[in-house]
């Protein structure tokens, strides 16, 4: 190897070692180790069930809802970016991306199972949740309870189609992008951003994959396991 190429190698492993060092990464799922994945989320109700890689809410009833667990959320976490992929399989309306959650949720008539123990006991209880696709599949929404919701649109979600979602939450605002495209973006300051996530649905049949939260840096670079080159996770999730 001569001095130059050798120069380039040097910079490279330097520059990778430095984003490494740098990311954020908080929270992933790609939904491949069920045995894992059970580990990361708690199901508060409907039917929810790890296969083909992702993760599906099979119960065709209001207020299923799944949030992470305890052992995998910090509850000082108030600057971070949620993304996730969503597929409707079938039902009345779309998906229910939720963040800034803490306390208990909203029941909303069903009987809910028990909170992760953490969680449960944070004060006030805050609960949002980005409705894609809802009233009947004819607009989109977010709607809190305890916050400030906002962001109407006329977004509505179309069967078996991929859909990309992504929430970025900062201590006095939250943006909202579908598909890559800015949807809106909220003032609000409410107990300064915190709060975890989770995926819920309404009325709906529908399945997520590709989870990934991660703070002001950036996510980590995961490494292509055939150029063992650092690689984008939206690289990744277009490959699957």
């Amino acid at each position: 190897m001569n001095r130059r190429n050798l120069f380039i190698a040097i910079c490279g492993i330097t520059l990778g070692i430095a984003a490494i060092a740098m990311s954020q990464t908080y929270f992933e799922d790609n939904f491949d180790d069920p045995k894992e994945s059970e580990k990361k989320w708690v199901a508060l109700f409907g039917d929810w069930e790890l296969k083909a890689d992702e993760y599906h809410q099979l119960q065709n009833t209001p207020n299923c809802m799944s949030v992470v667990a305890d052992e995998f959320w910090d509850d000082e976490w108030n600057d971070y970016t949620f993304e996730v992929r969503g597929s409707k399989i079938s039902g009345a309306e779309g998906f229910l991306i939720m963040f800034r959650c803490q306390g208990l949720m909203q029941p909303r008539g069903q009987a809910l199972e028990d909170h992760p123990p953490r969680m449960e006991k944070l004060k006030p209880s805050l609960e949002y949740w980005w409705n894609l696709g809802g009233w009947g599949n004819t607009r989109s929404q977010v709607e809190s309870w305890g916050g400030k919701g906002g962001a109407n649109s006329n977004h509505t979600i179309e069967d078996d189609d991929w859909y990309s979602i992504k929430i970025v939450n900062e201590p006095g605002s939250y943006t909202l992008f579908l598909n890559d495209e800015e949807v809106a973006q909220v003032d609000d300051d409410t107990e300064n951003g915190v709060g975890r996530v989770g995926l819920a649905t309404w009325s709906t049949v529908a399945k997520y994959d590709d989870v990934l939260v991660y703070g002001p840096d950036g996510p980590s670079l995961p490494v292509d396991a055939k150029s063992k080159l650092a690689t984008t996770w939206a690289h990744l999730k277009s490959a699957k």
